[in-house]
């Protein structure tokens, strides 16, 4: 073993150095080794008789023999000096080393030294014991190879992998993660993970590391975030593995992370174009329809009550139909904008489609809320759109809702709905907030178009005829049809209770077509009838372009001379259709049928009607007939103008709404010719007004 300093000439039993056999077996039980044996310089003095078991040498064969002929050769012993002038210092040693059997086979022990001491406190010899580590040393090299091999495998892999040790510090990494996370070994070996990792995903990691720790677990898996060096988020599928020691602690964690970067934010985006809407980038139907129900789950409702507003933009099909569908959709970008601006910060903003949107308000919400939200959409718009070239002006129309116990997303956005239709009834450019007296309102109008179409199935509507007058000798030169519902609970109901709902659910347009076709009919099936008959026409109907072949064929079918027609638009339904009116009402007039404009005075635009179509007549409004009173008085002065205006240009002039002969002498001396009222009828069968002439 150790190279020694006593002399070999020295002999082998020094007075004081010689030990009992007693105290030789307690210095063997002392170390627990497998052999003992002593040295007085270089020379094996005594060994234990162990060696005959572990290395096959009876010990008479090694006293007296050098120590050093117990170790196998070729091995390095460049740690025998070293260890000798530790010994010879005074200090205790240990030392691996490969001793050789008698038979020749090689062994590895575990040898401590210790220096025995003479008198004066010289070094006189040692005491070796040596332990066999054969075995162990075996599995600590097959241990190092694998370590190494693993080290080799993890370095040229191809995801990133760490060790991580027990107090959650990197040991390790390779470099792949360092590739991946845009960091150095340097940077990261020493280091927490929480330098790379998401704080919010640190924090369910660490959860799963406590269980990792306390036994509960020995691998997970998940997807985790991670901020490279540039601070760009980036996505790992992460696997973590345990390797614990024999008493179950953890020794080591592996970690190996494979980059799933483009495939997450490839899913991120295509969920996203899923959740937006690809025009304006808001969000769509389905996301905004979830957002609510979200807000409305029972686990949220301490936050308050919910709120949304449904708008649309008046008037908006105008530009489609004017500037074209792309400036249309210029138009709807410009609106999502200036809405995400005015009210994105705290509310989502979403399109249902076309012209509609939602936004939902942030909880809680109240009646107050939803009139600032709804102040913040029209103020929004207030200032004008530049769209292909043009100035546009754009306006909404809002309906709000707040929910109630038991709303649902869809219930929720039908209040908001009927809140909105009320806001147009208003008049457009105005905003309502749901009340459930307009939840009956609407019931009541959803009642009336369903027995309404009922109606229409089973001819209940008839035609009812007010007479036209001429006022110079109050003789009877015309009618006017007015449609009469013959309801079987209700009895005969006037337009007033069903006309609107008609016009709402496009109804309107069969009810026109019927009018019409049964006035025809009562024309030709009464010959003795010289007067003409003026049939009203909605905005609903002009705007189709099929009607005017419609309104031709049925009285084409009809066999009547068309001169005995009068079709009478009011100035608002011409102005509110967005279709060139001039052809169509030609070939109505080239047939001879007249034209009348209808509440001739409350429109903005009745000199350029007169102008611009061929027109055959104009009936005032009863507005201005109701309110005359002196000759000096604004509405009769407006009368008497408008009746200049008729006669001057040609035109027949009906004043409506007659009711005293005061009134009829008034406007026979404005110079209106014709005129219609209570003074001269109310609206009756035909037959009846027959039967009188008779």
């Amino acid at each position: 073993m150790e190279s020694e300093v006593v002399p070999q000439q020295r002999r082998a039993s020094d007075a004081h150095l010689e030990l009992t056999s007693e105290e030789r077996y307690r210095l063997l039980a002392e170390n627990s080794s497998d052999i003992v044996y002593q040295t007085n310089g270089l020379i094996i003095q005594w060994i234990s008789p162990s060696v005959t078991q572990w290395l096959g040498w009876q010990p008479y064969e090694l006293i007296g023999a050098p120590a050093l002929s117990l170790l196998a050769p070729d091995q390095d012993l460049s740690w025998v000096t070293g260890n000798r002038d530790q010994l010879l210092a005074g200090h205790s040693v240990v030392q691996e080393m490969e001793l050789i059997h008698r038979d020749g086979t090689k062994r590895w022990f575990e040898g401590r030294a210790r220096p025995m001491m003479r008198e004066g406190d010289a070094v006189g010899g040692f005491m070796v014991g040596l332990h066999d580590v054969h075995e162990q040393r075996l599995s600590r090299r097959a241990l190092l190879l694998s370590e190494k091999r693993y080290r080799s495998a993890m370095q040229h892999a191809g995801v990133g992998m760490a060790l991580i040790n027990p107090k959650f510090e990197i040991v390790n990494v390779n470099e792949a993660l360092c590739e991946f996370v845009g960091r150095t070994e340097d940077e990261l070996i020493g280091g927490s993970w929480a330098l790379v990792t998401n704080g919010d995903d640190l924090e369910v990691e660490s959860e799963l590391l406590d269980r990792v720790v306390h036994g509960d677990l020995d691998t997970f898996r998940r997807v985790q975030r991670f901020t490279d060096a540039s601070g760009n988020m980036l996505y790992g599928d992460v696997t973590v593995a345990a390797a614990r020691d024999d008493d179950g602690s953890v020794v080591l964690l592996t970690k190996q992370v494979v980059d799933i970067t483009e495939q997450t934010t490839s899913r991120r985006r295509l969920a996203d174009l899923a959740a937006r809407d690809p025009l304006t980038s808001l969000s769509n139907r389905s996301t905004v329809m979830q957002a609510i129900e979200r807000s409305l789950d029972p686990s949220h409702l301490d936050v308050g009550r919910v709120g949304v507003l449904f708008a649309d933009l008046d008037n908006f099909k105008l530009i489609n139909e004017t500037l074209g569908h792309i400036a249309g959709d210029e138009l709807l970008k410009a609106v999502a904008d200036r809405f995400t601006t005015y009210l994105g910060r705290d509310a989502i903003v979403g399109r249902f489609g076309g012209d509609e949107f939602v936004i939902v308000a942030p909880q809680p919400a109240d009646e107050s809320l939803l009139t600032y939200y709804a102040h913040l959409m029209t103020q929004s718009l207030k200032d004008d759109f530049m769209i292909a070239g043009r100035r546009v002006v754009m306006t909404t129309s809002v309906g709000a809702a707040l929910s109630r116990p038991g709303s649902t997303a869809t219930g929720l956005l039908q209040d908001a709905d009927v809140a909105l239709s009320e806001a147009k009834r208003d008049g457009k450019a105005r905003w309502r907030i749901f009340d459930l007296s307009m939840a009956d309102a609407a019931m009541a109008r959803l009642e009336t178009e369903g027995a309404l179409r009922d109606a229409l199935d089973n001819d209940e509507l008839t035609v009812f005829y007010q007479p036209v007058h001429q006022l110079a000798d109050n003789s009877r030169v015309g009618f006017e049809a007015l449609v009469r519902w013959n309801h079987p609970q209700h009895g005969l109901l006037t337009p007033g209770s069903f006309l609107a709902v008609a016009e709402e659910s496009s109804l309107i347009t069969v009810i026109g077509e019927k009018v019409l076709a049964r006035v025809c009919r009562d024309i030709a099936n009464t010959p003795n009838m010289t007067e003409h008959v003026a049939v009203n026409v909605s905005a609903i109907e002009l705007a189709h372009a099929e009607w005017i072949d419609r309104t031709i064929g049925t009285i084409n079918d009809s066999g009547i001379d068309p001169t005995r027609l009068i079709i009478e638009l009011t100035e608002t339904a011409v102005m509110s259709t967005r279709r060139d009116l001039r052809a169509d009402l030609t070939r109505l007039r080239d047939l001879g049928i007249g034209l009348h404009v209808d509440d001739f005075g409350t429109g903005y635009s009745s000199i350029s009607l007169l102008r611009d179509l061929p027109v055959s007549g104009v009936k005032l409004d009863q507005s201005f007939v109701s309110s005359l009173s002196e000759p000096d008085s604004p509405s009769y002065a407006l009368a008497e103008g408008l009746a200049s205006l008729a006669f001057a240009i040609g035109l027949i002039g009906v004043a409506e709404g007659i009711e005293t002969p005061v009134q009829s002498a008034f406007l026979r001396g404005m110079g209106w010719t014709h005129g219609q009222g209570y003074l001269f009828g109310k609206p009756s069968e035909l037959d009846e007004w027959i039967s009188v002439s008779a």
